[in-house]
Order: structure tokens, then C-alpha cells, then sequence
């Protein structure tokens, strides 16, 4: 029996290149027909909408709505600042925890407002974090766990919602309730799954590369702490809203969906795509309320902490300048 050689290194390039160029193009036409289905959907349900109006409901919101919202902001932030803590001590990297809540805010919410986590958040740890002597490798791998660890948060958030919440989600999805119970439970047994391997220490070979699993310390928190990250940061945009049809439980399973199809687009923030999620879940509430809410929240759970961000971003910035 003749033993097949493998393919020479050249020609393994050109597949890896291809492979990349592929991927770019599906997250393209993902992105564009996300977008382009957030624009029809926006345009029909607010095309009769008037600005004036949306003003007037802006300047209805109460001070203690606004003021709640900025309260579950700022536990949000600090739920997302642990979870930088985790992939730091997955990392074995060495860093203080003032300098990793700078280099993890700023890293967070550049990825929320501009998109493409693991560069814009790459690239704001290694520029806070290097002169720290953490090495290129691993900010990587705390880019990757910290991502990693989002996307585990919001698959038990929306593993539990789509069995409570089927009803709304299938609107989304364009199927039966049945659907979402099924798109549910794949993913909450994904996630027994992924408990159960890696609460042990176990070598694996991904990309080249080995790596070991989190372990039983890290594993469980790797997906309670962003579902509670999530849990707050949805409720932030809850206590906005006039005159819910749902709970607040509900209500964060509904917001879990909405926020994923925003990050699957790669679209910076998810804008559009979010707002029109969220249109299609929430078919009860009026328009202009709606819309008023939404742009309150955008600017207190995005813009605000984006303006705080690069304000340390550029100190950190001029400080290593110095030091030079």
C-alpha cells in the first residue's frame, strides 16, 4: 500500500490563503445581506416616524430610567472587566488589575462601537499591556478567550430564552416556535458539552497550535460571568422602555438575539441591525417610544463609555511615549 506524501508547503499556502480570502468573502455577504434586511425592515416599520416626534418621546425619558441604565452600564462594564481578568490568568500573563481594567475597557469597547473584536480589542491590549512585557502570543489568547467567553454567555442566555421567549425569536428567525426550541437546546447542550471537556485539563491541537483547556476553576465562569455581563447590559436598555409587554427576563433573552445577528454582521456596533431585531421581536410597542429608548441607549452604553475609553486609550498612549 502506497503512502500518500503531503502536499508541499507552497501549495498549503495557497490553500490557507484561499481559505482566508473565502471566509472574508462569506462574512461579507453575510454582513451586507444582514444589513441590507435591517435597512428594509427599519425603513418599513419607521418610514411614517417624525423626528419631531422622536424628540418628544427623547425628552420624555424619565431621570430615573436614564439613571437606572447608566447603573446596570457601569455593572455591565465591571462584569466584562472580571472576564478580562479570567483570560489574563488563562494567559499566565503578569498584569496589574488597574492596568488590565484600563487595557479590558478599552479593549471592550472599542470592539462594541468599531467591530472585529479580536483586532480592534487585539490591538488596544498590545498597545496597553506590551509595555507590561506581555508578549504578542498572549494577548492573542486573551483576545480569543474573552471573545470565546462572550459567545459562552450568550449561548446560555439564549439557549433559555428561546424555550421562554420561542414565540418572539421565531418572528425573528422566520419559523415555528419549534425552531427556537430545537436552536435552544443545541446550544444549551453545547454548553454541557463544553462544561464537562473542559473543567478538566486536557491538550488540544487547534490551528496549529496546543492549547489547554480552562480547567474546573475557569471553565463554569467562563459562562456565568458574561451571561450576567449580558443580563445587565440588557436590562440597561429594559429600564428605557415604556410600557413592556414582557418581563425583564424576557426581555434580556429577546435583546441576547438581537445583539448576536448586530455582532455576526460585523457591522461597527451593530447598527441598524440591532435596531431592527429588535423591531421585528417587539412588534407591540410603539414606534417613537422605541426608537427614543434605542438612541439612549446607544449613546449611554456606547458613546459615553467610547469617550471615556479613548480619553485612557490617548493618556496611556502619551505615557509610554514618555517613558520612551
Amino acid at each position: 500500500m502506497t503512502k500518500t506524501s503531503d502536499p508541499p508547503p507552497a501549495e498549503r499556502t495557497r490553500r490557507a490563503v484561499m481559505l482566508v480570502r473565502l471566509r472574508y468573502a462569506v462574512e461579507a455577504v453575510v454582513a451586507v445581506a444582514l444589513l441590507s434586511g435591517a435597512a428594509w425592515v427599519l425603513h418599513r416599520e419607521f418610514s411614517n416616524v417624525r423626528l419631531d416626534e422622536v424628540i418628544a418621546e427623547f425628552g420624555k425619558l424619565s431621570n430615573t430610567g436614564i439613571a437606572l441604565s447608566v447603573s446596570f452600564t457601569v455593572m455591565s462594564y465591571m462584569a466584562l472587566l472580571v472576564y478580562e481578568r479570567l483570560g489574563i490568568a488563562y494567559a499566565h500573563a503578569r498584569v496589574s488589575p488597574v492596568r488590565s481594567s484600563v487595557g479590558g475597557f478599552c479593549a471592550f469597547v472599542f470592539s462594541h462601537n468599531l467591530g472585529f473584536a479580536l483586532l480592534t480589542g487585539g490591538s488596544a491590549r498590545l498597545r496597553i499591556y506590551g509595555p507590561a512585557g506581555v508578549s504578542v502570543a498572549q494577548i492573542v489568547l486573551i483576545s480569543g478567550f474573552t471573545a470565546w467567553t462572550f459567545c459562552l454567555g450568550a449561548a446560555l442566555v439564549a439557549g433559555v430564552s428561546m424555550f421562554g421567549e420561542a414565540e418572539r425569536i421565531s418572528r425573528l428567525i422566520g419559523g415555528p416556535p419549534l425552531v427556537a426550541h430545537a436552536a435552544g437546546a443545541a446550544l444549551l447542550l453545547g454548553l454541557v458539552g463544553y462544561l464537562v471537556f473542559g473543567m478538566r485539563h486536557r491538550q488540544v491541537e487547534w490551528r496549529g497550535r496546543r492549547l489547554t483547556t480552562p480547567g474546573p476553576i475557569l471553565t463554569p465562569l467562563q459562562i456565568i460571568v458574561p451571561a450576567i455581563d449580558i443580563a445587565l447590559a440588557g436590562v440597561a436598555l429594559y429600564v428605557l422602555l415604556p410600557g413592556m409587554p414582557i418581563g425583564p427576563l424576557g426581555f434580556v433573552g429577546v435583546y441576547v438575539v438581537a445583539t448576536s445577528i448586530g455582532l455576526a454582521s460585523h457591522i461597527p456596533g451593530g447598527l441598524g441591525v440591532f435596531e431592527g431585531a429588535m423591531v421585528l421581536m417587539l412588534p407591540e410597542l410603539p414606534r417613537e417610544p422605541l426608537l427614543a429608548a434605542m438612541l439612549a441607549y446607544r449613546l449611554i452604553y456606547y458613546l459615553g463609555p467610547l469617550a471615556i475609553a479613548t480619553t485612557l486609550f490617548a493618556g496611556a498612549s502619551l505615557r509610554k511615549s514618555r517613558y520612551r
